[in-house]
C-alpha cells in the first residue's frame, strides 16, 4: 500500500491513478489528488 500524499489515504499502487515527480512514482485515491499534486508538486512530494 502507497499512501497518498495530499488526503494521507492508503491506496493500491496497481489500481490507484499515478504521476511521476524527480524520478519518483506518487499515488493518489482520486483525481482531485492527482490534479492538485501535479499542479505543484515540489509541495507535496515527501523529501
Amino acid at each position: 500500500m502507497a499512501k497518498d500524499n495530499l488526503c494521507g489515504m492508503n491506496v493500491n499502487e496497481k489500481t490507484s491513478m499515478k504521476s511521476g515527480y524527480i524520478g519518483k512514482a506518487y499515488y493518489f485515491c482520486c483525481a482531485h489528488c492527482k490534479s492538485n499534486f501535479n499542479s505543484k508538486p515540489a509541495r507535496y512530494a515527501e523529501e
